[in-house]
């Protein structure tokens, strides 16, 4: 528990960051401490809830950091490597039902068009490969993370939810049209994203 208040109050202290009296790319990186903290809390967890939350979790300081860096591609590359860590986390946990199948397709309406519409606004053709590969695998963790069969799914769906929102108002924002408070609404939900990996994977007994 103490852990996982050390995250909040550090991915707190990001909304602040731009106020301090600091260098100006100092304040800035400061968006992959959380992250960080995250990682090595997870590590130190990992015999009991094994290791892909925490290198999904140092896939994402580092895209954290490029996209302070604001190198876009390196961002999107290393958080495509994240998701294929949560989702290596989540398949052997997956099973169908009825009810899910009803899920998945909702699902499924929603971000495949949404994916879609955005990279008909994409010029660039190096970001409109970049962006349709990780939408396909950040699909594909959603997807996962919806079907698994283990203690406390729900949570984790509700986390890839999260992360889905808040990588989608990243892309509506940077190719259709602006968001007002973007940040804000990119932020909090990422950080309860991975605030929310983070303490499932600290409340495992075992890696289930």
């Amino acid at each position: 528990m103490v852990l996982v208040v050390g995250f909040i109050i550090l991915a707190a202290l990001y909304f602040f960051a731009g106020n301090w009296e600091c260098d100006w790319l100092i304040c800035r990186r400061w968006v992959a401490v959380p992250t960080l903290f995250a990682t090595l809390a997870t590590a130190l967890h990992f015999k009991r809830g094994g290791w892909f939350i925490p290198l999904a979790l140092l896939a994402s300081t580092a895209g954290d950091w490029a996209g302070a860096m604001g190198e876009f591609i390196f961002q999107v590359g290393f958080f495509a490597v994240a998701h294929i860590f949560y989702i290596a986390d989540f398949a052997p946990k997956c099973k169908f039902t009825r009810q899910r199948t009803i899920i998945l397709t909702t699902f499924s309406l929603i971000v495949l068009p949404f994916l879609a519409y955005v990279m008909t606004h994409i010029g660039n053709m190096v970001e409109l490969i970049a962006v349709g590969i990780y939408g396909i695998i950040i699909y594909s963790m959603g997807f996962t993370a919806l079907i698994q069969n283990r203690k406390h799914s729900i949570f984790y769906a509700v986390a890839a939810m999260l992360f889905i929102f808040s990588d989608s108002c990243i892309a509506y924002n940077r190719f259709v049209e602006h968001i007002p408070n973007a940040t804000l609404w990119i932020m909090t939900t990422y950080y309860a994203a991975q605030g929310l990996f983070c303490t499932l994977h600290l409340f495992r007994k075992e890696s289930n």
